[in-house]
């Protein structure tokens, strides 16, 4: 069986293998995805993608989240000896649109160095379970374990104050947790610990879901051809913006007035339907200033 786009030609990824740099078994999330629909084979490489950042702090992460997916899936490839590999990176916080609001947004890019393209997604989502608590020795955390959804959804323990040399990970059971809390009160200069969720993809659920919707964009979009060049990775690129006002006929240089699907591998950009006519007053700057 051969996949074939409306344009008559097969797929260059078509019954391709590829590889996911991954600490943390993301293999199941990502490769139905692209077997389906693709047949590909994907391979996981487990990497010290830990020096790129990780969730609970003691390395910062250095680069935006799509930088350092794409890096990621570089020290795969090189380390494999690959040029074609995927890697995802998540940012889970305060959403930058509803920052009251905490969000999940997972980024997976498709990395193929013979034909120096980089084809990615982002999936955003406000279905994340996510909390942290900083908590004496003793305290009752019956609530803020209800809250975290605890042991479906694992747990870190560090230090309140001081090094987080002592972090532990991973914590599944009560027991660990008793453990891991009389551990980092110890270390910590104020005898409390700070207790958070563990959004290591493997240790969350919620996250893992988001994942798998990450890995569903990126297969119809890697799926999609140009119809200039037939390179893959056919999707939006941005939007055209500026709209006037409806009240005040001024520009409102902000407002999205259509999306632009583009190429990744040419130049080749078109513009999708008009998204609206006018701009709203209350998006206005000279209406609502």
């Amino acid at each position: 069986m051969e996949i074939l786009t409306e344009l008559g030609k097969a797929h260059p990824y078509f019954n391709r293998e590829a590889v996911l740099t991954s600490k943390h078994k993301k293999l199941p999330l990502i490769a139905p995805s692209f077997s389906s629909t693709l047949k590909m084979k994907i391979l996981e490489h487990s990497a010290d993608t830990d020096q790129l950042g990780t969730f609970s702090g003691e390395i910062e992460r250095k680069f935006p989240p799509l930088q350092t997916a794409i890096l990621k899936a570089k020290i795969g490839l090189k380390e494999c000896g690959m040029t074609l590999g995927f890697a995802s990176e998540g940012s889970i916080g305060p959403d930058p649109i509803a920052p009251f609001i905490k969000s999940d947004i997972e980024f997976l890019v498709l990395v193929d160095l013979e034909n120096e393209i980089e084809i990615s997604e982002v999936f955003r989502s406000f279905d994340i379970t996510a909390g942290q608590i900083v908590a004496r020795p003793d305290q009752d955390l019956s609530e803020f374990i209800q809250k975290v959804d605890f042991p479906n959804h694992k747990l870190i323990t560090l230090p309140n104050i001081g090094s987080s040399i002592s972090v532990v990970k991973g914590i599944g059971t009560k027991a660990e947790l008793a453990a891991a809390i009389k551990l980092c009160a110890q270390e910590s200069e104020d005898e409390m610990v700070l207790i958070q969720s563990d959004l290591r993809a493997h240790c969350s659920p919620s996250r893992q879901k988001n994942i798998r919707a990450a890995a569903n964009l990126l297969a119809k979009r890697v799926l999609a051809q140009c119809q200039q060049c037939q390179g893959p990775g056919w999707g939006k690129v941005g939007f055209e913006r500026g709209l006037a006002c409806s009240l005040c006929g001024n520009e409102v240089a902000k407002v999205a007035k259509r999306e632009i699907f583009g190429c990744c591998k040419c130049d080749h950009r078109e513009y999708g339907e008009l998204l609206a006519l006018v701009a709203d007053p209350a998006q206005c700057d000279w209406c609502n200033p």
